[in-house]
Order: C-alpha cells, then structure tokens, then sequence
C-alpha cells in the first residue's frame, strides 16, 4: 500500500512540475546586449529593459564585434545592432529563445513605429539538429542511465556497501558504465543517425561526466536513505530536473523556480556542457562542469562514509527509540 501511495505522490510531482515548467514559456530577463550609434546605446538599453514583464536583461556593448562576441560565448543569448537594425541571434542556444527575442524586439520596434529588424543566426543550429532536441534527450538519457545503473546495483548488492572497498568497488562500477555508456550513446548516435559529428572526445567526456555524476550521486544517496534515496534521485534528477534542464525552452523562458534551480541538477548541468562543447568551442563549461562535479563528489563521500555501516533492522530502529524514550 505504502508503494503505491509513494507512486501516486511521484506521479502527481511529475505532472505538476511539467506542467508548471511548461505552460506558459515566455521570456524573462532573457541576457541581451545591444549597440546603437552616437551615444544612444544607454537610452536604447534602459527602454528595452523596462518593457512590460521585464522579458530582457539589457547590457550596452561598445560595437557591434564585443555584441557578437558575447552572443558566440554564451554571455547573452542575442544583441540588437540600432546603426544597422539587425538582430543577432543564436538559436544554438536555444531555439525557442532565439524565436522569442525576434518576437520581443519586433513588438518593441512596431511600438514605436519603426522597422522590423533583420535577424542574422550567428551560432545556428546544426543541420542534424534543427529543432535543438537531440542533445536534450541525449542528456536524458545519460541522465537516466547513471541513476538507473546504481539502482540496479542496489537491487543486487543492497542500498548500502557492507565495506567501505566494496563501496569503492561499485562506485569503480558507476565509472566503468560511464565510460562505456558515454561512448556507446555517442558512437551509436553518430553512425546510426549521422548526428554528433562534432568533437568525439569532447562529447565522450561530457557523457562520462552526466552518467558519472548522475551514477555516483545515487549510489551515495541510496547508502545514506536506502530505497528512499532512490525516490529523492527521481523526485531531483526526473520531476525537477529534466524540465528546468533548459531543453525545449531556455531557463529564461521557465517559470522563476524552474529557471533557479535548472542549472544546480545534472539535466541541466549537462544541458550546458553539451551545448557548450558541440555549439560554441567550450564557452562557459565551466560552471557546468563544477556543478557535476560536486555532485559526483557528494556521491562518493556518502558512498564510502557509510560503506561498511549496514541498514539497522526496523526492531533494532524500534528498540533504540523505546530506549530513547525511557531514558528520558
């Protein structure tokens, strides 16, 4: 009874966060710089900011090179050129988000009656790729085998490690699926689907990094909660992390929740390694490589504290509480 009441909660969070992730994308505080001739960059800026909804998080560029400049290294996700009224965007980044900057410029403008701007796509997306989803569900994937693959582990050798070698043991495990996962998903993507033609190593260690991380994390909160631990793994990696992962829509275009929260779990971490490793020559990996790495770090230390300190029973819960109790 008690499982399927737990099924209900985790069905229940998984359409609520979805939901609540989705249902209204629109942008907010989207990073955007822009350039205007003759000193007017400041004036431009301040109008852009203060649109209704707050949709851009306006900087002033000095020319139209440092605008380009930080669209091409993840700093914003598109500048606006008033000499030359031409939007720069990169849907690389995001499609939705590209489309939404043309949409909020473009409102802007006809406010005050000026012409809509040209838009130059600066960082496309790849043609094997052209509606940005690829990478997304590779990321899921990843995602979903490091988690799965320490849940197995626990089905075979219990939650928690009854030494602390051979919690090493399965954390050694966790790597070596990894490694071979990462390499098998990304050479079955490239021969079989001609997608990924980017740099192989590159990508083959972003995988190993997402499973690794992923695998670890599970591993650990499984030794410090048990079954539980692998509830909170789906409730934070599944139901909270794949949408504010930044996948179909960009964090900016998430609810304030879902865009906080995105890049702090391993789908959207890796979400931003991948993006910046096949789209953008590792502009800004490495926040996103921090970020798995701690959790991967969170995971071995809880694997190996509690390696070789097995689950009480529930009588031996019972009685040191019944001791607790009656000693007070």
């Amino acid at each position: 009874m008690l499982l399927l009441v737990a099924a209900l909660v985790l069905m229940t969070a998984f359409s609520t966060s979805y939901i609540g992730a989705f249902h209204d994308p629109s942008p907010r505080d989207v990073p955007f710089a822009v350039v205007a001739p003759e000193g007017r960059a400041t004036q431009l800026a301040d109008r852009l900011d203060a649109l209704p909804g707050s949709p851009l998080d306006v900087r002033v560029a000095r020319d139209r090179a440092a605008a380009l400049a930080l669209v091409r290294d993840r700093e914003v996700y598109g500048a606006y050129d008033a000499g030359a009224n031409r939007l720069y965007v990169a849907s690389a980044a995001n499609r939705a988000t590209a489309t939404a900057l043309e949409l909020t410029l473009g409102r802007a403008l006809a406010a005050q009656a000026l012409p809509a701007a040209a838009v130059q796509d600066v960082a496309p997306l790849p043609d094997w790729d052209p509606n940005g989803t690829t990478l997304f569900y590779l990321v899921v994937a990843w995602v979903f085998g490091g988690y799965f693959a320490a849940t197995v582990l626990g089905l075979l050798a219990g939650p928690r490690s009854s030494t602390r070698r051979l919690a090493v043991d399965r954390l050694l495990g966790v790597l070596a699926f990894a490694t071979l996962g990462s390499l098998l998903t990304v050479l079955i993507a490239r021969w079989s689907f001609g997608v990924l033609d980017t740099d192989l190593l590159a990508t083959w260690a972003a995988g190993i990094l997402v499973i690794g991380a992923s695998g670890a994390a599970t591993v650990g909160l499984q030794a410090l909660a048990g079954p539980a631990g692998t509830g909170l793994v789906i409730l934070l990696f599944v139901i909270l992390g794949n949408p504010a992962a930044g996948g179909p829509y960009a964090r900016p275009l998430l609810p304030d929740f879902w865009s906080a929260i995105g890049g702090l779990l391993p789908p959207g971490a890796g979400m931003d390694l991948l993006r910046g490793v096949t789209a953008f020559d590792g502009a800004r990996i490495g926040g996103p490589i921090a970020v798995l790495a701690v959790w991967a770090l969170l995971g071995v230390a809880l694997t190996v504290f509690h390696g070789g300190r097995p689950a009480r029973s529930d009588a031996e819960t019972a009685a040191e509480a019944a001791a607790g109790a009656a000693a007070a």
